[in-house]
């Protein structure tokens, strides 16, 4: 019966029949898995915070040097490229906070499994 074979894992798991045992077991099991993907996204965030900053740095030395040929260009191509780094960037954050609210709605679950037994 292969419908049933994440059931006998998770019993196996639990060390009990119990549905409730079970089912604790897997909320537990999701929490953790969208902990991790959460604090990868943060990582993924902070760094692109980071070479965002570097980016604005460039720009303002860039600014600084004037209508020079390529430092035009560059410049250009800079801004372009932090433009898309803070589209990505708020795409990302939005993305962190439905990803932190999955935790908490999975620790929620996994509460309540442990009331109800």
């Amino acid at each position: 019966m292969a419908q049933f074979q994440i059931l006998d894992h998770l019993m196996n798991l639990a060390g009990s029949s119990n549905l409730h045992d079970r089912m604790r077991v897997w909320f537990v099991q999701q929490a953790t898995e969208e902990t991790a993907f959460a604090n990868l996204l943060f990582v993924c965030c902070q760094h692109l915070r980071r070479v965002m900053n570097k980016h604005r740095i460039m720009m303002v030395d860039m600014e600084a040097l004037g209508d020079r040929g390529v430092a035009v260009d560059s410049l250009e191509a800079l801004r372009k490229t932090y433009n898309r780094d803070k589209s990505m960037l708020e795409i990302m954050t939005d993305l962190l906070a439905q990803a932190r609210s999955g935790v908490r709605e999975e620790e929620a679950n996994a509460v309540k499994m442990n009331e109800n037994n």
